[in-house]
């Protein structure tokens, strides 16, 4: 029989035809949970564990299989539209027969929007994604009215077959930097699931690209995945994810880079009684610190401070309803913390699923806890961010299935400082089959919303990738497809305790590697 390990590395490799890094993210969550005999979180559902494993086996291969079409010919990409000028505004960018999805989108210093994506070719045409059935990295920079002003597609020149990206963050030099899981060939390593680490200048060419790889004595291999990353002062960067390493468990790791990329210090956090435990999101404190949020064994919140050498400070554990998952945080005017995650409420009867805002104070105390679901019969609940808005209240962005239309409903919410919904709005079309998602957002500096991910409306029903610029109450100027959603918060109970993770010490590959550039082949859909 099959170890749990093997079956858990098997469905991870299968997992990267997901649409999205996030959504293959949460498929190997899921699958790590149903393994345990835990419930599948996100999702309106209760199993066995063996039916549990296997309509999550389905649900990842089928995907796999869909996407590979036919060979076509097509004619050459429409040319772009007329550039637009509005404030608000909503564009789907696509190529024929291809798949693209925003992973990540942040403001840039000038108010112009960088974008971090894939791009995957269904078939061979001209033009388009520069890769067939696998997903090419790509960054591009819009305008403030979303306008396309550079699109460039990275690939590996050893191994161009696997090059990702799912998270990317503007830098203080204009440039950008990216990171994801190359989950074949790791071109410097010649081993698989590889970090990759890429820093890119303000016309995208590449300043420096490294494999990042943590060694294991593990039979099944090395696993290194990046889900966080920020520039610090002096401008380097903080890296934070989950490795396979030491002794084939999964146990988060930071890593501080220099601004030239250089590992200045590393560390992997052991809990001696967790089988698998993670970090999902990383910010520097004002205290030249950094402050982590991941999650534990067992489906508990994992919150823990290290000082400026990463060594460790403080470390909490929350328990909040039957199951809690941290998913994104951010730091507060207060010197705390907004962190956003799910909960979920199992009873002998019922199951359900609500995202989670847990305000802490500087020390990682609790100061409240506020959950959130959308009205209805919903299913696949995801929150990808939330944050401290401008006059101090919070907002977070997701998605959602709804179970009586049938479509996936991207999702924004804005509460006032004590967590109470001001407005929640979602955004698409609402029939039946649309699939729309908010992967990334962020506060602009007009008081505003951008957020980004991916929609099925436009491209013959292949994925595009989508960008939605809002007004500060969530609208956009002559929109109908956005509209008022409802939904029933309540205060949560938090227990906290001390976790038990400590640093350990382990080999580590970190090898420069080289990249090939492409120009994009996007073209821009106004949709509002």
């Amino acid at each position: 029989m099959l170890s749990t390990t093997a079956i858990v590395h098997f469905i991870y490799i299968i997992a990267k035809s997901a649409a999205s890094m996030y959504d293959r993210m949460m498929t190997v969550r899921r699958v790590l949970s149903a393994l345990c005999g835990e419930r599948i979180h996100c999702k309106g559902l209760r199993f066995d564990r063996i039916a549990e494993v296997s309509v999550i086996m389905l649900l990842v291969i089928v995907p796999a299989f869909a996407q590979v079409s036919p060979i076509h010919t097509v004619a050459a990409a429409k040319p772009q539209p007329p550039s637009s000028t509005s404030a608000t505004w909503a564009k789907a960018y696509n190529v024929p027969y291809s798949y693209s999805v925003a992973e990540s989108v942040g403001q840039t210093s000038s108010g112009r929007y960088v974008v971090g994506a894939s791009c995957t070719a269904a078939a061979v045409t001209t033009p388009n994604c520069n890769t067939l059935s696998e997903p090419t990295a790509m960054v591009m920079r819009v305008d403030s009215s979303g306008n396309i002003q550079s699109q460039i597609q990275y690939n590996y020149v050893k191994y161009p077959y696997s090059t990702p990206l799912n998270l990317i963050r503007s830098t203080s030099d204009g440039g950008a930097i990216f990171a994801g899981n190359a989950q074949f060939g790791c071109p410097a390593t010649g081993q698989t699931s590889c970090g990759t680490i890429v820093k890119v200048d303000p016309n995208g060419n590449v300043q420096w690209s490294n494999d990042l790889q943590f060694a294991t004595s593990s039979t099944y291999g090395p696993l290194t995945w990046p889900l966080d990353l920020q520039q610090t002062t002096y401008g380097g960067y903080v890296v934070a994810g989950y490795t396979f390493a030491p002794a084939s468990s999964y146990n988060p790791f930071v890593v501080k880079l220099s601004s030239t990329g250089q590992i200045q210090w590393q560390h992997v956090f052991v809990d001696p009684n967790s089988q698998y435990s993670a970090a999902y999101a990383v910010r520097q404190t004002p205290d030249g610190g950094y402050v982590v949020a991941g999650e534990v064994y067992y489906n508990q919140i994992l919150v823990f401070k290290l000082d400026s050498t990463g060594t460790l400070v403080w470390q909490h554990a929350y328990a909040i309803g039957t199951d809690s998952y941290a998913e994104t945080l951010a730091l507060t005017s207060d010197g705390g913390f907004i962190l956003g995650g799910l909960v979920s409420i199992s009873t002998a009867t019922s199951y359900s699923s609500s995202v989670l805002l847990l305000k802490l104070d500087s020390t990682g105390s609790p100061q409240f806890a506020k959950t959130y679901a959308p009205s209805g019969s919903i299913s696949d609940l995801a929150i990808t961010g939330a944050q401290q808005t401008a006059d101090g209240g919070y907002a977070f962005a997701g998605y959602y299935f709804q179970n009586t239309v049938y479509d996936e409903r991207a999702w924004l919410v804005k509460t006032d400082s004590a967590g109470k919904v001001q407005w929640d709005k979602i955004y698409g079309a609402d029939v039946e089959y649309s699939d729309r998602k908010f992967l990334s957002f962020q506060q602009t500096s007009d008081g505003g919303f951008i957020a980004a991910g991916v929609t099925n409306q436009y491209n013959d029903g292949y994925g595009s990738l989508w960008l939605v610029k809002t007004d500060s109450n969530g609208n956009i100027s002559g929109c109908s497809d956005v509209k008022n959603g409802s939904d029933t918060s309540s205060t949560a109970l938090v227990k906290v305790s001390n976790s038990d993770i400590g640093a350990i010490k382990d080999g580590i590959s970190y090898l420069a590697d080289t990249l090939a550039v492409f120009t994009g082949p996007l073209t821009a859909t106004k949709e509002c």
